[in-house]
């Protein structure tokens, strides 16, 4: 298992070794947006997160492996954020006004801290969307909280989701939110942006 597999499919542990991972994946993250057009190399990581650069691969065996640990925990952290609306999103709540939450509580989320558009989290990013695994840990915990908004929702604007399809539909709208984020697309998280993906979800999820 690689260290990003790992990270994606393991809960947390707030030990020393987990606490010197976060400080090198927020220390990359940092140096992307800072110096954008600089390649960030394994002794630029080391000094921003104060480690050596043993201790970096100890935990990466390439700095490749860093960048797609630093995409999944942005994807991680997305999950739980989602998961929160999910569970505050009432009865009365329909589709079209679902979607504008969802909508905004991401884009607000993605231009925070937005990851710059390097080659190398370009490549993983793309080499990870053709492989259906890259997402099933991200569907399968997320699926109980959609059905179960679904099944308390009265306004008769969603259709009901099968656990086999959910993983299609949320890679489908996931990919339309993320893409242009890691692209650096002047449309990223404007109106136009947010047009696109609601006529996605509407699209996909109305009854």
């Amino acid at each position: 298992m690689s260290n990003s597999d790992y990270y994606l499919t393991n809960e947390s542990k707030q030990d020393r070794s987990q606490v010197r991972v976060e400080k090198i994946l927020d220390a990359v993250e940092d140096l992307m947006v800072q110096t954008p057009s600089k390649k960030i190399d394994v002794q630029s990581i080391a000094k921003k997160a104060f480690v050596s650069v043993g201790a970096i691969y100890h935990h990466f065996p390439s700095v490749d492996s860093i960048f797609a640990s630093l995409l999944i925990r942005k994807v991680r952290r997305r999950l739980n954020s989602l998961i929160t609306l999910l569970e505050g999103l009432g009865p009365e709540v329909t589709l079209d006004m679902a979607a504008d939450k969802m909508i905004d509580q991401t884009f607000a989320e993605w231009n925070q801290k937005p990851i710059a558009a390097k080659k190398e989290t370009l490549s993983l990013y793309y080499q990870n969307a053709s492989k259906p695994e890259f997402y099933s840990s991200y569907s399968k915990v997320l699926y109980p909280y959609v059905r179960a908004c679904i099944q308390r929702n009265t306004t008769g604007t969603i259709r009901d989701i099968s656990e086999e399809e959910w993983p299609f539909l949320n890679r489908t709208s996931l990919t339309a939110i993320i893409t242009p984020f890691l692209e650096e697309n002047p449309i990223a998280g404007t109106q136009a942006h947010k047009t696109i993906i609601k006529d996605i979800v509407l699209r996909i999820y109305s009854k």
